[in-house]
C-alpha cells in the first residue's frame, strides 16, 4: 500500500488517498446520503457529478446568487422533480458543496496532522496535504471562496468556522514550533494569516499558474522558501 508521509509529491498523494474522481463522488455521495431520495447508488453518484459541475458552471458564468433552479434543470437537462431528489434547495446544495470541504481534507491528511511529528513536520504536512486537496479539488475550493458573501448566514457561518480550523491548526503548529525552538518568535495571527492567503490563491489564480506551467509542487517549494525567511531561526 502507498503511504504519503508528506512528500512533497502530488503523484505519490494521489495514490496515497481516495482523491480519484471517482472516489470524490463516492465520499460526496455518502457524506449526504442521507439527504438524496434516491435509492440506487450508482445512478444517485452520477447524477450528483452532472448536479454539482453544472452549479460549478453556472456560478462562474452568472453567480450562484443568480442561478435559480431552474437555470440548473436546463444545464442539467433534470427535471424540477428530479432536481429535488438530490438537493432540497440552492441553500442546501451550497451547504453541501462547504460540508464536503473540510471532510475530504480530514479524509486525506487528517490522520498525518495528528501524528507524534515535530509541528514543523505538521506546518509542512498541513500545507502541502492543503495545496495537494485544493489541486485535486480546485472547482470546489473555488466555489467556497468566491460565492461564500452571496450565501444564507448558515453556510456563512459554516465557510467561517472551515477558515478558524486552519489557522487555528496553523498557529498551533507555527506556537509549537515556536516553544521547540525551531521557528522564531512571530506575529501568531498575521503569519497564519500570510500562509492562509497563499494557500489560497494557488486555487483562486489556478489557471494562471497552470498557463506559467507552475506545478503545485513549485508552488509548495515557493511557499517554504517564504515559510523559512520567515520563521527559520
Amino acid at each position: 500500500m502507498t503511504i504519503w508521509n508528506g512528500e512533497n509529491d502530488f503523484a505519490l498523494f494521489k495514490k496515497s488517498v481516495p482523491i480519484s474522481s471517482q472516489a470524490i463522488w463516492t465520499a460526496f455521495y455518502h457524506l449526504h446520503k442521507e439527504k438524496v431520495q434516491v435509492q440506487k447508488e450508482s445512478v444517485a453518484i452520477e447524477k450528483l457529478r452532472i448536479i454539482i459541475n453544472a452549479t460549478f458552471k453556472l456560478s462562474n458564468h452568472k453567480g450562484f446568487s443568480l442561478m435559480s433552479l431552474r437555470d440548473l434543470s436546463q444545464a442539467t437537462s433534470m427535471s424540477m422533480g428530479s432536481l429535488y431528489n438530490y438537493i432540497g434547495s440552492k441553500s442546501q446544495l451550497a451547504e453541501m458543496i462547504h460540508q464536503f470541504l473540510p471532510y475530504m481534507f480530514n479524509i486525506c491528511i487528517g490522520e498525518q496532522i495528528q501524528t507524534d511529528d515535530s509541528a514543523k513536520l505538521k506546518l509542512e504536512k498541513l500545507i502541502r496535504g492543503h495545496i495537494f486537496v485544493s489541486e485535486a479539488l480546485q472547482p470546489w475550493f473555488f466555489f467556497a471562496f468566491m460565492e461564500t458573501k452571496h450565501l444564507s448566514r448558515s453556510v456563512k457561518e459554516l465557510a467561517k468556522n472551515n477558515d478558524l480550523r486552519s489557522e487555528e491548526l496553523m498557529q498551533c503548529f507555527i506556537s509549537k514550533g515556536i516553544e521547540d525552538n525551531a521557528y522564531q518568535p512571530c506575529d501568531l495571527f498575521l503569519t497564519s494569516m500570510m500562509i492562509k492567503a497563499l494557500l489560497q490563491n494557488w486555487f483562486v489564480k489556478h489557471s494562471k499558474y497552470r498557463s506559467a506551467n507552475v506545478t503545485c509542487e513549485n508552488y509548495i517549494k515557493s511557499i517554504e522558501q517564504v515559510i523559512k525567511k520567515q520563521l527559520i531561526c
